[in-house]
This record gives C-alpha cells, structure tokens and sequence, in this order.
C-alpha cells in the first residue's frame, strides 16, 4: 500500500471515530500516529489481523478500512465496546475479543499489532501506558506469548521507545529476527516501530493455518 491522500482521508475518518474514547481507555497519542504511518505502506488486504490491546481501536480499524479481517482485543470491556462502537460508525467489521494478550485467542495470523504500556514505572497506576521496570514488563511477555499465534511467514509490528532499552530486549530474543521499520524522536524519549518475525529456521519449522 502506498501512502497517498486516499490513505490520509481513512486514518482522519479512523481518528475521528476512535478519538471518542471513553475516560480509562487510551487514545491515539504519537505512537499510535506512527505505526499508522507503517501501516499506510503495509499491504493490508485479506490479511488476518489481530490488534492487541487494541485501546481505541484506530490501529485494527485503519486495517479493517483497507480490507483486513481484524480481530481487536483488550482487557478492558470499555475498550472493546468503543471499538465496536467505533467499527458500526465506520461501516466495518472487526471480531472484538476481551482478552489479556493472548489468554483467549487460539488462532494465528497473518500481522499482530501491540502498541504497549511502556513508560517506565514503580507500579501499575494506568494500565494504559505503565509497563513496570523499564518499562518492559508488558512487552516481555507479549514476546513470550508471540511464537505459537503466528502463520507461516507471519510477523508482528512492535512498538518501542528509547525508555525501555530496546537493545538489550533485542538481544536476549533469539528466536526473532527484528528489523526497525520507523522512529520519531520525542523531546525526551526515541519511540520506534520493530517489525518482529521468527527466525527462518524455526519459522520453516510451522505448519500452515
């Protein structure tokens, strides 16, 4: 997919439906407007999608708009019941599952999306952006849960920022093969879009849907 206005217009209409997000459940922020930026040179059609921790929904709903059967999850039932809201405004269909990370969703797929809580924290006082020490904590098991959810040939796209010292996580996660797709420099943090896949030889190792 290339970016154009065509694909400009979806994520304004994308926006203006998810950014009625109720008090508790995240809204498009930076991060978001930069994996919405990968997406708009993703090839999207027919593709299963699965948006975890889907927040507002923007991200499963922009690829619901091009075509993608999208399945969103979070496990928080507003947020799921805004992104269904959200779906119904924009005349698409995307599954909403509540669901924490992987606990309730058997399939695989094609392309799964994880904009994390990463911000550095003692503790967990907004589940929307805290990710405990480091900020890493929501992110590590994620990668853990990852492997069986995939299809053959399929990958993730990860959001990062410079906060969580992304080199070291990288480098204790042998099984993957990442590849940094984007990056926004903020004034105090670097955020980053990694596209995350298992190793050919392991990948090689799957059997297909």
């Amino acid at each position: 997919m290339m970016r154009n206005q065509a694909s400009e217009d979806v994520i304004r209409r994308v926006l203006e439906a998810s950014n009625r997000a109720p008090p508790g459940v995240y809204s498009p922020s930076e991060d978001t407007y930069l994996m919405l930026d990968v997406l708009q040179r993703t090839e999207l059609r027919d593709k299963q999608v699965l948006d975890v921790g889907t927040g507002s929904g923007a991200l499963g709903l922009f690829c619901a708009m091009y075509g993608a059967h999208v399945t969103v999850t979070d496990s928080d039932e507003a947020a799921i019941e805004h992104a269904r809201n959200a779906s119904k405004l924009l005349g698409v269909e995307v599954e909403c599952v509540v669901s924490d990370l992987f606990s309730n969703l058997p399939g695989r797929f094609d392309l799964i999306l994880f904009n994390p809580p990463y911000l550095p924290s003692d503790g967990y006082q907004d589940r929307t952006i805290d990710g405990g020490p480091m900020g890493r904590n929501i992110i590590s098991r994620f990668l853990d849960e990852l492997p069986p959810h995939f299809v053959r040939g399929g990958e993730a796209l990860l959001l990062v920022s410079s906060l969580n010292h992304p080199t070291s996580l990288l480098e204790a996660r042998k099984e993957f093969d990442f590849l940094r797709l984007a990056r926004q420099a903020l004034f105090f943090e670097e955020l980053q879009v990694l596209r995350v896949r298992l190793r050919d030889d392991l990948s090689s190792q799957r059997s297909d849907r």
